[in-house]
């Protein structure tokens, strides 16, 4: 049992806590860098991981009240199914092409990493932008005694076009996720803020870990049957990560964001691109 694993995973528990998202896209790149853990490997406990953590955060954030169920379920419709395939897809190359697999997913996880990293620096500007919009909405509502929330439907139901979008998004993270382990909350609490501008920061972050536990729940019963998961790895990890995030979470309040998002971010495209 190599133990650094789970100071690695110390480390990015830590980062999860302090931050909120971007920490766990280091896992994989740190496990194949570092670790010289194989990708296929990688991928599977980043998945299992964190399929685990995010089912512990999805039970705090139901008791405080902070999911919005309609549009995590509507995000799971599309990022469910999308995570299956590309399971589907990376045994059925493993089984076929097993020369090709660590290299495909070598790539996949670069590109994403330098996606999400470009997401990470845009994040602050792009949720002052939702909350903007979403001010307006309801200043406009006062004025003119309509709903707020144009969006929704009839009992506070998404409308057609919210809910087509969201599950468009979440097949497009789904797929993505179930090739590399990588960006189900970067990805995934962008669109959330530009779709509900209106939902406050708490039930931002609360729905998308409920549909991100949906979604790596899922990626983990593609892999579990599989017989992919490396438990050694995954028990490692969670060995140092829980503690991590405990601390991690305690100190957020001291060390402002905008400070950690740039220095993540570039740790996580310096990674990518290392990948590449």
């Amino acid at each position: 049992m190599d133990f650094r694993i789970s100071l690695a995973g110390l480390m990015v528990g830590f980062l999860i806590g302090l931050t909120g998202m971007g920490g766990g896209s280091l896992l994989a790149p740190i496990m194949i860098l570092l670790f010289r853990v194989p990708p296929l490997w990688a991928v599977t406990s980043d998945v299992t991981y964190s399929a685990i953590t995010k089912g512990f955060g999805t039970i705090i954030h139901a008791r405080q009240h902070q999911i919005n169920f309609r549009a995590a379920l509507c995000l799971a419709c599309g990022s469910v199914p999308a995570i299956l395939v590309s399971v589907f897809l990376v045994q059925y190359v493993r089984a076929h092409y097993g020369h090709l697999i660590n290299t495909i997913l070598l790539h996949a996880i670069g590109y994403t990493l330098v996606l999400v990293a470009v997401l990470l620096l845009a994040r602050p500007y792009l949720l002052r932008y939702a909350e903007r919009l979403a001010s307006k909405r309801k200043k406009a509502a006062l004025e003119t005694g309509e709903s707020d929330n144009p969006g929704e439907g009839k009992e506070g139901n998404p409308s057609w076009y919210r809910r087509l979008l969201l599950i468009l998004a979440g097949a497009f993270v789904g797929f993505l996720v179930g090739l590399t382990s990588v960006g189900s909350g970067t990805l995934i609490i962008v669109t959330l803020a530009f779709l509900y501008p209106e939902l406050g920061p708490k039930k931002l972050v609360g729905t998308d870990i409920f549909q991100a536990f949906l979604l790596l729940l899922a990626g983990m019963v593609g892999y579990l049957s599989s017989g992919s998961i490396n438990w050694e790895i995954v028990g490692l990890l969670l060995l140092g990560s829980l503690p991590g995030v405990y601390i991690g979470s305690k100190l957020s309040k001291f060390i402002p964001d905008q400070v950690l998002n740039p220095v993540l971010a570039v740790v996580l495209a310096v990674s990518g691109l290392k990948l590449i």
